[in-house]
């Protein structure tokens, strides 16, 4: 909990009157009323302070709750098509334009692309914190060709191009990482945060849909984490008749931090000697090098 979190608790704290009668109770029994009061202060000082860190764990635990996500695996029709789709529920912190850095605040409004979205790039990950102004965290993983993967990162901005320009959401893409660079296979995966904005207008926070002869998506069990955020876990299958139903798979892990959506997918190749175990075993110390 932070210290600003605490003193929230702390200004909204208020003792169960419960409680309150159970230590005057407990103060009377002791006998001693030719005492000075203030000789009862120390038992009444405990109680309260021990009511007290329930509070503030309950507190803790109900910002915590508010953080988990949720997947909704399904079927959607669209355009005459049938698709395969994942969703992820959660309730976010939504971060109006104003609390981004005057820097990105300037350059959203001098946007003026008739086809494009606003977008920044940048080569290390101190300058997207330092332009973005809102506190978020990455990974520490290092990539196995640093060549083919050089430290790269995406800023852009999702707005209504031909309405109201309100901004729905800020998202962060990393260039990718190798995790295996083998003789056969190679593993790597890409990085996405959102950050949202009181104008977002979907239903869920993120989701991704498939062709439905041609794909699928799992559920698999919740992680938890090395930084304490729990994560979900969701594999994707495509499999390409042309190659004689030989599929990639897709796995997926969403955690939400602070408020903040990020979202880990690792690409696993055809043919990856790799089973599912291993695979997640590989996705989650990804997910464990999170701050």
């Amino acid at each position: 909990m932070t210290e600003q979190e605490y003193r929230k608790a702390m200004e909204h704290f208020v003792p169960d009157p419960g409680l309150r009668a159970r230590t005057r109770a407990a103060v009377e029994a002791r006998g001693e009323p030719d005492q000075p009061r203030a000789r009862v202060r120390p038992l009444r000082t405990v109680l309260i302070a021990a009511a007290m860190c329930f509070a503030l764990v309950g507190a803790a635990f109900a910002a915590t709750a508010v953080y988990r996500l949720t997947v909704q695996i399904g079927e959607k029709e669209a355009w005459g098509n049938e698709y395969v789709t994942y969703d992820i529920y959660g309730e976010s912190v939504l971060h109006p334009l104003e609390d981004f850095s005057p820097a990105f605040q300037e350059d959203f409004a001098d946007w003026s692309h008739p086809s494009l979205l606003f977008y920044q790039k940048f080569d290390s990950w101190e300058k997207v914190t330092d332009y973005l102004g809102i506190p978020i965290v990455w990974h520490s993983m290092e990539s196995a060709d640093k060549d083919e993967y050089p430290p790269e990162y995406h800023v852009q901005g999702y707005h209504e191009m031909y309405g109201d320009n309100k901004l729905q959401w800020v998202d962060v893409r990393d260039n990718g990482i190798l995790l295996i660079d083998g003789p056969s296979y190679r593993l790597s995966f890409h990085t996405e945060v959102r950050i949202y904005t009181p104008d977002y207008r979907g239903d869920s926070l993120i989701g991704e849909g498939w062709w439905k002869d041609s794909g699928g998506f799992q559920a698999l069990d919740s992680y938890a984490m090395a930084n304490g955020c729990t994560a979900e876990v969701i594999v994707g299958t495509k499999t390409y008749e042309d190659l004689d139903g030989e599929a990639t798979h897709e796995y997926m892990g969403a955690f939400m931090k602070d408020g903040i959506l990020y979202k880990v997918n690792m690409f696993v190749p055809i043919r990856c000697p790799l089973d599912q175990a291993e695979l997640v075993e590989q996705l989650c110390q990804v997910l464990d090098s999170f701050q």
